[in-house]
């Protein structure tokens, strides 16, 4: 019998959610070394976009979202005020529940809102399709907005493969 490679999409979903957390982490503690920290936290791309540290807030939180929403876990609330510590301990707070968690504990379907959209999708179409984008949708601006603000972080520091 011939041994072939299987990609298991439900399984590398809880497994890239985890990594890309991780990665927010890995830079946030980065961020908490530099001197004008807040700052950096406070720079927008444009006028009307959030600042920094609240896309790093909402991709934290979208890490719970397309993990806990699944599993019927209830979600961790966003703190109301954020710094580099704050948001390191929302982190945490969401690694540690997000943890156990693996396809197994999926439902079928996903219930929730997008915006002022109310949505039901299959939890492979909401993870997929909703959840991780957003996840890293959030996690691309607030990279973004430290380095416009001049921090000096690289791909590398985003995807914790590329070496330069």
């Amino acid at each position: 019998m011939e041994d072939k490679q299987h990609l298991d999409l439900a399984g590398s979903i809880p497994k890239t959610v985890k990594h890309y957390l991780d990665r927010i982490r890995q830079i946030l503690l980065l961020l908490e070394s530099e001197p004008e920290a807040e700052r950096l936290l406070s720079v927008r791309l444009a006028p009307d976009m959030f600042d920094t540290g609240f896309n790093f807030a909402i991709a934290i939180q979208f890490a719970a979202r397309a993990l806990c929403l699944p599993a019927k876990i209830e979600l961790l609330d966003i703190p109301d005020t954020y710094s580099v510590a704050t948001l390191l301990r929302f982190s945490d707070e969401v690694s540690i529940l997000i943890e156990p968690i693996s396809e197994a504990d999926f439902a079928p379907s996903v219930s929730h809102r997008a915006g002022d959209a109310e949505l039901v999708q299959t939890t492979a179409e909401y993870v997929s399709c909703f959840a991780l984008p957003n996840m890293i949708f959030h996690f691309s601006v607030s990279y973004a907005g430290l380095r416009h603000g001049g921090m000096n972080i690289g791909k590398a520091d985003f995807d914790g493969f590329h070496i330069y």
